[in-house]
């Protein structure tokens, strides 16, 4: 019946519109200006708009832009800003309110950490692509058996328009974003996954190595049915392992695939019947020229096209291949040019980034998540990438971590390849962001920033059909975040917290449990228990010390694993073996048997159910077959720290000659800076502006602390007959630490004292000093006793006013501190007639094989020491010697910086123990 027929069913009709939907009176810029403000407490999201306002009696329904569904609330925040809502609506708290944003109710964004979903529907197990089958471990509660495809943002690429290669973003605090993402991937999270289990697809290359060696099919041979690659490396070093093979029907899906390297070999599994036609990554080993790189791949050679060794260097761009990107380096990886150019050849610039999400879904493509596409049948279980943002902020805050997801693919389909929604996008998103901002905020800063959860339609959280998003982590232009973000410890935390948000969301999107791997171990160290007599052989025992997570219940240490390289001697020539794959121990204590004459090196990592930690620092030890004596190497370099930085009203930056004390190697320094003017403007990403830094590091990986100085002080001490072993300053327990050993050898490298303030602490902590208590009293101890002792470093001279303990400084130490900068041009010149070696050229810039020491100390002799080398610049003192009760030699240098180590610390043992 039409009611329009009817005048007085048109007033009922009337009536009950006016009764039933009314608009708020409130005015909507005040309700507006009120949910910006509750908004802007949770996370810097920006202004929200309200569109309208409907009411019904006692209920509302808020309409508003998109900003609101940035927010990640809990059920709780979420009524708590209902009530808000309804005492401005209605003037009471009691109110019925639903607020949209963004086409969403915010009860529907509640994430998936605070409420059931619903289990996402998964595709059925299949063997990994690549396993490596000897390690003595398992993860079934961290990533076996997971795909992930990840990519640290931009790299080096050919600018059609302007008709040169260069990055993609500005050169910015001595980094560019195109390699300052990857100094995250490479490093950290490609191998905290991989520690848990799981296999990372990554479009650019991944192995900084530049030597590259390709075995093709005409240089195989086949034997009883397998296909042996053989080649030898240019050069001694850690080569990338890549296979190609051809599409096979009748293909394994554990393909045996046994890699020969340095004295050891590895077994993996291939799965061939995924990855035909690409370079498949197997693992990273050491090669050296000496002995031939043995590939046996348990499959016939007609299948079996390529074998690679190392990243090399790319050479249409002619750089190293880890530095290109995406685009450059999958058309070397045999991806189809369908997918690398997006834009039909106009735009290299947007080919390179489009490609990403476009290489995730051809990965996919064969695989029981996109049957009927042509692809690589990978079923990829989710995709990130890794970007840094820009801008910059008044008063120097932190602009802090934004998360991008799309909740529609190109297709504009909302749902995944198997039918849950794409909302698991942003479930996934928010765990990451979560637990970056969480994890900062505990253990760095508490003022770490949290950006909008933003559903917006960038190509690399768009593209792929996989649960994606886009994490840009920082502002690469603003100073704050980078005071933060070139600190390894940061880098290590973020990584790690990357790590924690993909488990947590894989395990809780299939209902399973999770389990965080540990962190490493401390305390560790390495001694020796001689044999009573001919019949009792010798050992060596490991000791350390399990670390506590207070952020992670489930990261608790249940077994550890004991990694070994082994150097043999054989006809009076070194013959260095690689890592082996590990002995699995429940004790934090290790004992074998040693053979005499082979020099012993090894690490430890953490192990439980969901992978095994990041490893220890390098440790060594070694059995001379008619020792001389013995050395104890104290490693007491375990800092890693960010540069400098200063600041006042006009200019600010990172100080001169500062550099970041890396992690291993640094692969994401550029140069240093050079603008330093705060008024400086962004012209160009060739004009950048205020923290302009240069270019002439940008290809070269530079070493910082690599954590092994040990293995290098032993090889020398093994080559003059002495036995060493060596341990952690944070395992010396006691003043009886150096008891029994003719040479205490102090590595001090670039340790200086460093107050540090822990979120969660109510007082600062004390880090990195050069001469903790513990360390004192055992040289104290061991001093008292006649003992000798070597030691170097950077920091030392200062340090000993750091320690404010004049007894031990004057009379143990013997030297005060004269001075910085005491030398730039790196030359000291010795000045007793009794060493051989007369000048020592040290290492001051930043450069990929030697850590630098630019700040090297003035020091100051004292109680009976004498100088032994001056600065040949500035003419202080480079080292004190001392001869008396006890002999020392302590050099205010890095003397791993010295381009002749060896020759100077022959030296120095034989000043101390051969005289």
């Amino acid at each position: 019946m039409n009611i329009f027929s009817h005048p007085s069913r048109i007033v009922t009709f009337l009536l009950l519109i006016s009764i039933s939907v009314t608009v708020s009176a409130i005015p909507m810029s005040a309700l507006g200006d009120s949910l910006t403000a509750y908004a802007n407490r949770h996370a810097q999201v920006g202004k929200v708009t309200v569109k309208r306002v409907r009411t019904r009696g006692n209920t509302a329904n808020v309409y508003t832009d998109k900003v609101l569904s940035g927010l990640s609330l809990s059920p709780s925040e979420l009524q708590d800003l209902r009530r808000r809502v309804s005492q401005l609506v209605f003037g009471n708290t009691t109110g019925s309110i639903q607020i949209y944003s963004d086409g969403y109710e915010l009860g529907e964004l509640i994430p998936m950490r605070y409420r059931s979903v619903g289990r996402m529907q998964v595709h059925n197990a299949v063997a990994p692509l690549v396993k490596n089958t000897d390690l003595p471990y398992k993860s079934p509660n961290g990533l076996d058996g997971k795909h992930i495809a990840l990519w640290g943002s931009h790299g080096w690429y050919y600018n059609k328009q302007l008709d040169r290669w260069l990055w993609q973003r500005a050169r910015l605090w001595t980094t560019v974003e195109d390699l300052y993402t990857s100094s995250y991937t490479m490093p950290y999270l490609v191998p905290m996954l991989e520690n848990a289990g799981a296999v990372v697809m990554q479009p650019r290359e991944r192995d900084t190595q530049t030597e590259m060696v390709i075995i093709d099919n005409a240089d195989m041979r086949e034997e009883d049915g397998k296909t042996v690659a053989e080649a030898i490396v240019p050069e001694e070093g850690e080569y990338g392992i890549y296979i190609r093979y051809h599409c096979n029907p009748n293909a394994a899906s554990r393909t045996k695939c046994e890699i020969e390297h340095k004295d050891q070999t590895t077994t993996y599994t291939l799965n061939m019947q995924m990855g035909a036609g690409t370079w498949v990554y197997i693992g990273k080993h050491a090669f050296s020229p000496q002995q031939p790189a043995r590939i046996r791949i348990h499959s016939s050679k007609q299948y079996v096209s390529a074998v690679r060794l190392g990243g090399g260097i790319d050479t249409t761009a002619g750089v190293p291949r880890w530095v290109v990107g995406a685009s450059e380096y999958l058309r070397f990886a045999n991806i189809p040019d369908s997918i690398l150019d997006y834009t039909q050849g106009e735009n290299t610039y947007t080919n390179d980034y489009a490609c990403r999400g476009q290489w995730v879904n051809y990965l996919l493509g064969g695989s029981q998540l996109a049957p009927k596409e042509e692809g690589l049948n990978i079923p990829i279980d989710l995709s990130m990438a890794f970007h840094s943002d820009a801008g910059v902020r008044q008063g120097d805050s932190i602009v802090g971590t934004l998360l991008i997801y799309y909740y529609k693919d190109d297709n504009n389909s909302k749902t995944l390849p198997l039918g849950d929604s794409r909302l698991h996008c942003r479930y996934l998103g928010d765990y990451v962001q979560t637990q970056i901002v969480e994890d900062m905020r505990a253990l760095h800063t508490p003022l770490w920033t949290r950006r909008s959860l933003k559903n917006t339609g960038y190509a690399e959280a768009r593209q792929p059909r996989v649960p994606s998003f886009l994490l840009e982590l920082l502002s690469h232009q603003n100073m704050n975040d980078m005071r933060y973000g070139l600190d390894p410890k940061v880098k290590f935390t973020i990584s790690r917290a990357i790590y924690k948000g993909m488990l947590k969301y894989l395990a809780t999107a299939r209902g399973e449990k999770y389990v965080v791997q540990p962190l490493p171990v401390q305390a560790f160290g390495v001694s020796l228990h001689r044999g009573e007599s001919e019949q009792k052989q010798d050992s060596i025992i490991l000791r350390w010390l399990p670390t506590d997570d207070p952020l992670e219940p489930t990261a608790e240490a249940q077994y550890f694993v004991v990694y070994t390289r082994r150097t043999r001697i054989a006809n009076g020539q070194s013959i260095a073996g690689d890592w082996d794959d590990g002995t699995r121990v429940q004790d934090t204590r290790y004992a074998f048997a040693a053979d005499s004459g082979i020099r012993y090196d090894f690490r430890v990592a953490a192990g439980n159910k969901g992978g095994v930690s990041m490893p220890s620092e390098t440790l060594c030890a070694y059995i001379a077959p008619q020792a001389k004596g013995t050395a104890m190497i104290v490693n007491n370099f375990s800092r890693i720290a960010a540069p400098t930085f200063f600041a006042d009203s006009l200019y600010a930056g990172i100080n001169p000659q500062s550099y970041a004390v890396a992690d291993g190697k640094d692969i994401s320094f550029t140069g240093e800076q050079y603008d330093y003017l705060r008024s400086s403007q962004w012209q160009s990403d060739d004009n950048c502006g205020w923290g302009s830094s240069y270019a002439d590091q940008q290809f070269v990986p530079t070493a910082g602390n690599t954590h092994d100085y040990p293995v290098m002080h032993g090889r020398v001490l093994s080559e003059l007959g002495y036995s060493y072993c060596s341990a952690s300053t944070s395992a010396i327990s006691d003043s009886m630490a150096f008891s029994g050993y003719d040479l205490v050898d102090l590595i001090c490298g670039k340790q200086c004292t460093t107050i540090h303030q822990p979120c969660m602490a109510d007082t600062p902590d004390t880090i990195y000093e050069a001469f903790p208590a513990q360390l004192r009293a055992a040289l104290v101890g061991y001093s008292q006793q006649g003992g000798s002792i070597l030691m170097s470093g950077m920091y030392i001279s200062s340090e000993a006013a750091a320690v404010r303990d004049t007894a031990f400084t004057r009379q143990i130490l013997r030297y005060t501190y004269r001075g910085d900068h005491a030398t730039r041009n790196g030359t000291i010149l010795l000045n007793r007639a009794a060493w051989p070696v007369q000048l020592v050229r040290l290492v001051t810039q930043p450069n990929p094989d030697i850590i630098c020491c630019e700040n090297a100390q003035g020091i100051l002799p004292v109680r009976g020491s004498v100088a032994i080398g001056n600065y040949t610049d500035s003419g202080m003192a480079a080292g004190v010697a001392y001869k008396g009760d006890c002999k020392l030699i302590a050099l205010s240098f890095i003397m791993e910086s010295v381009e002749d180590f060896g020759a100077l610390y022959r030296n120095c043992v034989h000043y101390l123990i051969d005289n």
